[in-house]
Parts: C-alpha cells; sequence; structure tokens
C-alpha cells in the first residue's frame, strides 16, 4: 500500500516520509483508498501515451483534494508547534512542485495561525516572505511588495538578520524580472553586506546564483561565471537539485549570450535533469523554453517549436506569466524563420503586450528586437529601425556592452 501512495503525488509521499509513521501512513491509505485510487488510475493512463524520454509533470486534479485531506488529518495526529512546522514544510514542497494557488492558502493559514501571538511572529514573517515568493513567480509584483514589506517588519522587530537577507534577494529578483538591473544589484548587494557577519553558504549560494544572474545581462561574463562556479560548488556539496538545476540553467544562459550553443545546451539539460528529480517545474519550464532558443538559432525550428510547446504546458500550469511571454517571442521568431510573417507578428506582439502588462523591460527590449528583425524582413524600414533604437535605449542604461554593440550594427545597416 505504501507503493501505492509513493505513485500517487510526491507531495503526499514526501509529507509522509518526513512526518509521519507507518501506522499513520496505512491509516492514511485506508480512510483515503478511493481519492488515491482514482488518481493511480489515471497516472497509469498517462503513462501509456508518455515517451520514455519526456518528463511528466506529476501533477493531477485530485492534488489539491489530497493535500486539503493531509492538513486535516495532520491536525488531529500534531501538537499545535509540530502542525505548523508540517505546514511551513508542505508549503514549500507545494512551491516547489509549482502548487501556487494551494502553497498560497497554506501559507495563509501560517499566517492568520499565528499573527497575533508574539512569541510566533518569527514564523509570520517567514510565511510573508513564502507569499512574496509565490506571487512574485507569478508575476503579481504589488502583491509580492506588500507581503515582503510585511516580512521585513517582522524579521526587524526580532533583528532576524537572515530574514531580512532573503527579503533583499527577493527583493533584487523582482527588480531582476522586470529588468531593472540596477535596481536588483543594490539589493543583491545589501544581502551580501548583512551576509557578512552570517554564516549560511547556502544562503550565501543564493546571493551569488543572482550576482551572477545580473552580471551575465549587464555582460560580465566573466564575473558572472565566477559568482555561479561558487554557488555550484555549495550546493553540489548539500546535494541541493533545486538550487544545481537553477545554476545549470544560468550557466547555460552565459553560454548562449556567448554564442557556445554546444555548452549551453549541454547545461541547459544538467539543469533539465537535476529540475525534473526535484519535480522543481518553475526551472524546468525555463530550461525547455532557454533550449527552444538555442535550437531557433541553430535554425533548427521543428526541435525549436517542440521544445517551446513543452514549456508552454508548464508555464501554464504553474502560472508562469514570464515564461508564458518568452515561449510567445519563441515561437513568433520560429515562424518568422519559416516564412510566416503575419502569424509571426501576432505571436511577437502579444510578447510584448504581456511583457508591458509584466513591466519587464529586458523582456521587452529582447522582444523588440526581434520585430525590428520581423519588420525588416517585411521591408518597413522605418519601423524596423525604431524597434531596435527602443532596444537600445535600454541596453544603454543597463550598459550590455554585447548588446549595445550589435544594436547600433543594426540601426546603421
Amino acid at each position: 500500500m505504501n507503493n501505492q501512495l509513493l505513485n500517487t503525488n510526491p507531495i503526499i509521499a514526501e509529507a509522509f516520509k518526513n512526518f509521519f509513521d507507518n501506522a499513520d501512513i496505512a491509516e492514511f491509505i485506508r480512510r483515503n483508498q478511493s481519492i488515491l485510487s482514482e488518481a493511480e488510475s489515471r497516472n497509469t493512463d498517462k503513462e501509456k501515451v508518455k515517451s520514455k524520454s519526456e518528463f511528466e509533470i506529476k501533477s493531477t486534479p485530485q492534488t489539491r483534494t489530497q493535500v486539503d485531506i493531509l492538513i486535516t488529518f495532520a491536525e488531529t495526529k500534531f501538537t499545535s508547534d509540530r502542525f505548523l512546522e508540517f505546514l511551513i514544510y508542505l508549503g514549500q514542497l507545494t512551491i516547489t512542485a509549482g502548487e501556487y494557488t494551494t502553497a498560497l492558502d497554506i501559507f495563509e493559514k501560517i499566517v492568520n495561525t499565528t499573527k497575533d501571538s508574539p512569541a510566533l511572529i518569527n514564523i509570520t514573517a517567514n510565511a510573508h516572505l513564502s507569499i512574496g515568493e509565490i506571487y512574485s513567480r507569478q508575476a503579481q509584483w504589488n502583491l509580492s511588495f506588500s507581503s515582503l514589506d510585511n516580512a521585513k517588519e517582522n524579521f526587524a522587530a526580532e533583528n532576524d538578520l537572515k530574514g531580512n537577507v532573503n527579503c533583499e534577494n527577493l527583493f533584487g529578483t523582482i527588480y531582476g524580472d522586470q529588468g531593472n538591473t540596477e535596481k536588483a544589484k543594490e539589493h543583491f548587494e545589501n544581502a551580501l553586506i548583512l551576509l557578512e557577519n552570517i554564516e549560511d553558504p547556502a544562503l550565501l549560494g543564493k546571493i551569488e546564483i543572482n550576482l551572477g544572474i545580473i552580471n551575465t545581462i549587464q555582460g560580465n561574463f566573466n564575473e558572472a561565471l565566477s559568482y555561479l562556479k561558487r554557488a555550484l560548488l555549495n550546493f553540489e556539496k548539500i546535494g541541493d537539485l533545486k538550487r544545481i538545476s537553477e545554476i545549470r540553467q544560468n550557466l547555460g544562459m552565459i553560454y548562449l549570450k556567448k554564442k557556445e550553443f554546444s555548452a549551453a545546451l549541454d547545461e541547459f539539460d544538467l539543469s533539465i535533469d537535476a529540475a525534473a528529480r526535484a519535480n522543481y517545474l518553475q526551472t524546468l519550464g525555463i530550461a525547455y523554453v532557454s533550449k527552444a532558443n538555442v535550437f531557433t538559432l541553430l535554425k533548427d525550428y521543428k526541435l525549436a517549436d517542440a521544445f517551446a510547446s513543452k514549456a508552454m504546458e508548464i508555464a501554464y500550469k504553474i502560472n508562469d506569466k514570464l515564461s508564458i511571454a518568452e515561449v510567445y517571442k519563441v515561437t513568433g521568431v520560429v515562424k518568422r524563420s519559416l516564412g510566416e510573417y503575419e502569424t509571426a507578428q501576432d505571436y511577437l506582439l502579444t510578447s510584448l503586450r504581456l511583457n508591458k502588462d509584466l513591466n519587464n523591460q529586458l523582456n521587452i527590449a529582447e522582444t523588440k528586437v526581434e520585430l525590428g528583425h520581423l519588420m525588416k524582413l517585411l521591408n518597413e524600414e522605418d519601423k524596423g529601425r525604431q524597434y531596435f533604437i527602443d532596444a537600445l535605449d535600454y541596453y544603454r542604461k543597463i550598459k550590455s556592452p554585447v548588446d549595445i554593440a550589435e544594436l547600433e550594427k543594426l540601426i546603421k545597416n
């Protein structure tokens, strides 16, 4: 019967492995036989049509039901302190699995349970931080900032330096996602300053990853590689697959920027492998769209389209709006390359609209470059040049010499 549980949902399996004994597991399975059997049956049907090389999104319509019932079950088994510990762990599992609506409800339950207890203020703060993280992944920036402000206020009351580091890190991540690299760098450097008096290699590694990303965007490739490789060593030592998948993805982006396509594909494959083993859908989807980008540049449009479709499946599943916009851009480039100019324009303009809605300045600039190329093919030289000029303005602001040189050349020709 334990095998049945392990085959239905990774979230449930992990939670039981870390919080329940065999008697509790047996009781849960007995009480919820019908739900688990239905989920297992659906998974078996999927297995019949799934390619061996394809990663399956390990989520079913029953996931929310199973998690809700598990929470109810746990509440009858644990003390209040142990139950809170369980909710925090379960919340992180659901974030990793991309079950953001479920995760949000779990952390809001934690806030409501702890907010009126001064002794539990640190738990309240960390729950607000997790809520901020969930909203940031869905590009709901204002809601994320509001949650982070609540977290910072609570961490300050506790004089919790690590908590403040995590807040600074997430502020930086949001500004980075919006394309505001200077503001992002400021927050990451603030986090490094706070870390001077804290011995925490994993937390340091998180900041190093993000400084690696910012330096990649700004064209400081050697500095970016240095940050990322230091972080990789730390996370490989502790076997953190989530972080390893993120670092491999970002190493791939550096090689992609340097047009070292074979090295980029190798890193993206390593990222996909780690993300799949961790059931980490966020990075998995990003790695698929990154591979689609590479195959577009290699003019292998069939593979580019296949990886873009897989990325879109994951992005819709976890409501990753940034990745959805990126897939539209890649698909637009594929259609343009195949001579389907009207369809390409629809995809690229949709990507541009979504990125404007998300206020992602970097992705706006990247999409305008692709629209510029399309306009030139449509013999609309003035429109194409204006798209290039708009993109150049952004790259000058973030001081990216590689992109500046490329766009200046395009504008002159």
